[in-house]
């Protein structure tokens, strides 16, 4: 009598970095002016093939952010980039018009990016990244600071200066500087971001 080995699926991990170069090349004339969008066949194959990774990585998201805990910010801002892809999925395209064409197809490729942001962090098990926790401790900072909650007669914050906040709105700005630097580099624009 023969036994078999019991298998295992091993869950392949979805090409990102294919799916952000098709999101790119959609959205590549913001970049450049003299760039012409994509009309015709080359439209509507971006558009399919946007649709395609946005139904293949949506659910991958999903996965993965139900895994981090309820109260976890990129959980949460991952759900809600998931519900924009099914929503932008479930929208008629209004492929009648051709500008109307390219709108949803651009549409398609901002949110696919953002899905492959998500999908980088919650699937790496990042509950808080530094940008959010730095926007956490100024805002926590800001509710609780009486110089910073100070206001006039008429009700109008007075704005007086206060050191603490100044040193979290610094630390806020590099988080997001450097955010916003390996965004880029993931989308392979070499770009560098000052705050």
């Amino acid at each position: 009598m023969q036994t078999t080995a019991p298998t295992t699926i091993v869950e392949e991990r979805p090409d990102v970095a294919l799916m952000r170069e098709t999101a790119h090349r959609v959205l590549e004339p913001d970049n450049a002016p003299d760039a012409a969008p994509p009309v015709g066949y080359e439209l509507d194959a971006l558009t399919t093939a946007l649709r395609g990774h946005l139904e293949l990585l949506s659910p991958k998201v999903e996965q993965a952010a139900k895994r981090l805990p309820e109260n976890s910010p990129t959980r949460a801002g991952a759900l809600a980039c998931v519900g924009e892809a099914r929503g932008k999925l479930r929208a008629p395209e209004l492929g009648f018009v051709v500008l109307a064409g390219v709108m949803y197809t651009r549409r398609l490729a901002r949110v696919l990016a953002a899905l492959c942001d998500h999908y980088d962090i919650v699937s790496a098990g990042i509950e808080e990244t530094p940008e959010q926790a730095a926007f956490k401790r100024l805002s926590d900072h800001q509710s609780r600071c009486r110089t910073c909650k100070a206001v006039g007669g008429d009700g109008m914050n007075l704005g007086l200066p206060c050191a603490e906040e100044d040193r979290l709105e610094d630390e806020f700005r590099r988080a997001r500087s450097r955010a916003a630097t390996e965004r880029l580099g993931r989308r392979g624009c070499g770009t560098e971001v000052t705050a």
